[in-house]
C-alpha cells in the first residue's frame, strides 16, 4: 500500500482515537474531580458552619458574662426591691439581645428568692427557678420558649451545678448548646446572674436563643461554592426540617427524607440523591454544640449539584467531537497529498543512510529550503559528523554537546562555575555480600537506570559510576544558563523519589532495599577532556568535587539523605526549600562550610514542612547561642511529630554531650567530619 494511503488511514485512525480517548479521559478525570471539588466545598461549609456556631456562642457568652459580672447587676440585688429587681432585668435583658443580635433573652431568678419577695413571675422555669424578664425580637412570642422541655432541662442542669457546688468557685461561668425549642433549632447560651462577683453568689440564669433560620444562615454564612451552583444549608431536628436554603422545599424534604434514611444521619456520612433527574451530593453533620443524647438531636445537611458541576464538560465535549470532525476530514485531505512530496526528500535522505551503514561517515546529504525535512538533512550531517566521535564518550549529553558544538571534541579545559552531584548506597558491601554477583548486577543496574532518568531530565551530564556511586555535573557547555544548582538539587529530590519507588517493588519481591546518600556541592571547577587520543574522558575536577563527596559521607552523621554546601542553597533558594543543618569541617579542609538539607520543591513543600524547619532553626538557633536545654525542649517538640528526624535526633544527642561535658569560651558550634 502506498504511503499517501497509509498516511490518510493514520491520520483519521489517529483523529479518531485521540477524540476517543481525550473525551474519555477527560471525562472520568473530570467527573473524579467534580466529586472530590464537591466532597470538598461541602465538608469546607460543614466546617464553616460549624466554626459560626461556635463564634455565635462566644460573642453571646461574652456579653452575657460581661453583665453577669458587672457591678451594676451586682448592686442591683443587693439594694432593689424585687420588683424593681424584675424591670431593670427586663431592661439588662433588652441589651442582652441587642448586644447577641439574638432572638430571645431570659432573666430566670431563684424560685426561692422570687417567692419570699412576691415577685411577679412570668411563668415557671422548673423547680429551682423562675422567669421574671423576657426579651424578645419583634413579631416574636414566648409563650412555646418558655415551656420548652429541652430549654427548661438545659436551663435547670446549668443552675443545679452551681446548687451542688460544696466548695470552691464555679470553673464554667456559662454555657452554649443547639437545641431542638418550640419546633426550631435554636443556639441557646447561659450564664449565672450574681449577687456578689467576689463568693461568686449566683441568683439566677440569664438566657439568649438564636434561631438557627433561614435568614440566620443566609446573613451569617456566605455562599459556598460557584454562584451558579452553591451549597445550600438543611437544619432539622429529630425527623423535622425546620430550615433551608434550598429554593425547593420539596426538593429539601427529598433530600432530608434520604438522610433520615441512613443508618446515621449525624456522622459526617456523604450520599447522593435523585431529584427530578438531578443528582444531588449531601453531607450529613451534627454540631459539637449539640448534646448526642436528645431524643430530637439537632442536625445539618450540606447540599450541592452534581449534574450542575458536569454541565460545562458535557457542553465542551460536544464542542471537541464537531471540531475533531471537521479537523480529520481537513487533516486527511492534507496527509494525502502532503504524503507524496515528503517521499520524495525522504528517499534521498535514505540513499545517504544507507550509505553510512556502510561505514561512508562522510556522507553528506544537499539541504534546501527551512522545512522540517530540510532540518532533518541538517541534523544527518551533523550526525556524520559527530559519529566519529561517539565512541570516546558514553554519556548521551555530552554526545548531544558534540553533536551540536563539535569544536568541544579539541577543547581545552576551561575554569567553569557549575554544580556537582555525588551519591552512594547506604551498606552497599553489605548488601553485596549476602547476594549472588548477577542479582547484585540485575538490582545495581535497574537502581542507576531510575536515577539516570531522573539526572537526565534535569540535563545532568552523568560523569562515571564508581562501583556504586555516581558523579554528575551540571554546568557549561550542559547547561548554558545558570540554573545549575538548582538543577542538581531537583534531580537530588527526584533520585529519592525514584529510588522510594523502587524500593516499593523491591520490597514485594523479597528483594535487599537501597537507601542512598547523595551530597552537592557548586563552586569554579576545571572542565575538559582528560584520556588518549583513542579514548577520552570529558569530566571536572576541582576542590568543588571533593567537597561534593565528602557531603556525601556527611550524611551518614546527621542521618540525612541529601546536604549541600551554602553556594548551592543560596542560587536554588527561589526554587528549592532548605534547611539549614550545621557548620562543618570536612576530612582534607580546614575551612568551615554551612550545610543545607534540600526538604521540597518550593511550589508543593513550603506549607506542608513549615512547622518542622521552624523548630529546627530555633533549636540550631539555642544550640549555637550554648542554650542546649532550651535547644533539647524544641527538638523534642520537633520530635514528637517527626520521631525519625535525623539531624534533629543529632543536634539532641549533641547538645546532652555538650551539657555533659561544656567546652572553653572558644566554642563556636562547628563539628569536624572524622571520616569521609
Amino acid at each position: 500500500m502506498s504511503l499517501r494511503y497509509k498516511a490518510l488511514i493514520a491520520v483519521v485512525l489517529l483523529v479518531a482515537l485521540l477524540t476517543g480517548a481525550l473525551a474519555y479521559s477527560s471525562g472520568d478525570r473530570f467527573e473524579q474531580d467534580a466529586r472530590a471539588r464537591i466532597s470538598g466545598d461541602l465538608r469546607k461549609d460543614s466546617a464553616f458552619l460549624n466554626a459560626q456556631l461556635r463564634s455565635t456562642a462566644r460573642a453571646s457568652s461574652t456579653a452575657l458574662e460581661g453583665s453577669a459580672e458587672s457591678s451594676e447587676l451586682s448592686q442591683m440585688f443587693k439594694t432593689a426591691g424585687i420588683t424593681a429587681i424584675a424591670d431593670n432585668l427586663a431592661t439588662f435583658a433588652d441589651d442582652w439581645r441587642e448586644d447577641s443580635n439574638c432572638d430571645y433573652a431570659l432573666a430566670a431568678l431563684d424560685a426561692y428568692l422570687a417567692q419570699d419577695r412576691e415577685a411577679k413571675v412570668i411563668a415557671p422555669a422548673g423547680k429551682d427557678l423562675s422567669f421574671v424578664a423576657v426579651s424578645a425580637r419583634e413579631g416574636l412570642t414566648h409563650d412555646k420558649v418558655l415551656s420548652d422541655p429541652e430549654l427548661l432541662s438545659f436551663i435547670n442542669t446549668f443552675y443545679q451545678a452551681y446548687l451542688d457546688l460544696k466548695e470552691g468557685k464555679l470553673e464554667r461561668l456559662s454555657r452554649a448548646a443547639v437545641l431542638p425549642v418550640a419546633d426550631s433549632v435554636y443556639l441557646v447560651v447561659q450564664t449565672y446572674l450574681f449577687e456578689s462577683i467576689q463568693d461568686r453568689a449566683a441568683v439566677g440564669v440569664g438566657v439568649t436563643l438564636t434561631e438557627i433560620s433561614h435568614d440566620w444562615i443566609q446573613s451569617t454564612l456566605p455562599v459556598g461554592g460557584d454562584m451558579r451552583n452553591p451549597v445550600h444549608k438543611i437544619v432539622f431536628s429529630g425527623s423535622r426540617l425546620t430550615a433551608t436554603t434550598m429554593p425547593d422545599i420539596a426538593a429539601s424534604n427529598l433530600v432530608f427524607e434520604r438522610a433520615l434514611s441512613m443508618e446515621s444521619s449525624h456522622t459526617g456520612s456523604e450520599f447522593e440523591v435523585d431529584i427530578d433527574g438531578e443528582t444531588f451530593m449531601a453531607l450529613t453533620l451534627s454540631s459539637d454544640l449539640s448534646p448526642p443524647g436528645l431524643p430530637n438531636r439537632p442536625g445539618f445537611i450540606t447540599v450541592k449539584s452534581l449534574d450542575a458541576e458536569f454541565a460545562s464538560f458535557a457542553a465542551a465535549r460536544r464542542g471537541l467531537f464537531v471540531f475533531a470532525a471537521g479537523l480529520g476530514l481537513l487533516a486527511a485531505v492534507v496527509a494525502y497529498f502532503g504524503a507524496y512530496l515528503v517521499i520524495r526528500k525522504l528517499r534521498r535522505i535514505e540513499e545517504a543512510t544507507m550509505r553510512v551503514r556502510e561505514g561512508r561517515f562522510d556522507t553528506q546529504v544537499r539541504v534546501r529550503g527551512s522545512d522540517e525535512l530540510a532540518k532533518l538533512g541538517k541534523a544527518f550531517n551533523d550526525m556524520t559528523t559527530g559519529l566519529k566521535a561517539l565512541g570516546l564518550y558514553t554519556h548521551e549529553t555530552l554526545a548531544k554537546s558534540v553533536l551540536d558544538k563539535p569544536e568541544l571534541l579539541g577543547q581545552a579545559s576551561t575554569r567553569e562555575e557549575g554544580s556537582i552531584f555525588f551519591s552512594d548506597i547506604k551498606g552497599f558491601t553489605t548488601i553485596a555480600e549476602g547476594m549472588g554477583a548477577e542479582a547484585v548486577t540485575a538490582q545495581l543496574n535497574e537502581y542507576f537506570a531510575s536515577l539516570g532518568h531522573a539526572l537526565r531530565d534535569e540535563r545532568g551530564y552523568v560523569d562515571k559510576f564508581i562501583g556504586d556511586a555516581i558523579m554528575a555535573f551540571w554546568g557549561p557547555p550542559f547547561v548554558k544558563s545558570g540554573d545549575y544548582a538548582e538543577r542538581a538539587c531537583r534531580a537530588a529530590l527526584q533520585c529519592l523519589a525514584a529510588c522510594a519507588a523502587l524500593r516499593n517493588g523491591w520490597q514485594a519481591a523479597g528483594k535487599p532495599l537501597f537507601f542512598q546518600r547523595i551530597g552537592i556541592a557548586t563552586g569554579e571547577v576545571v572542565v575538559g577532556n582528560i584520556g588518549t587520543e583513542t579514548k577520552k574522558n570529558f569530566t571536572v575536577i576541582g576542590d568543588s568535587v571533593n567537597l561534593a563527596s565528602r557531603l556525601e559521607g556527611a550524611n551518614k552523621l546527621y542521618g540525612t539523605e541529601i546536604l549541600v554546601d551554602e553556594r548551592t542553597a543560596s542560587l536554588a533558594k527561589g526554587v528549592v526549600l532548605f534547611r539549614e543543618i550545621d557548620q562543618i569541617v570536612v576530612v582534607g579542609k580546614v575551612e568551615r562550610v554551612r550545610i543545607y538539607e534540600p526538604v521540597a520543591l518550593l511550589e508543593t513543600g513550603t506549607q506542608h514542612f513549615r512547622h518542622e524547619l521552624v523548630l529546627y532553626e530555633k533549636a540550631l538557633d539555642r544550640y549555637r547561642g550554648r542554650q542546649w536545654q532550651a535547644a533539647i525542649a524544641t527538638l523534642d517538640e520537633l520530635l514528637e511529630t517527626k520521631p525519625q528526624d535525623g539531624p534533629a535526633q543529632w543536634l539532641k544527642q549533641r547538645c546532652m554531650d555538650l551539657l555533659k561535658d561544656p567546652p572553653g569560651e572558644d566554642w563556636q558550634g562547628v563539628t569536624t567530619a572524622t571520616s569521609k
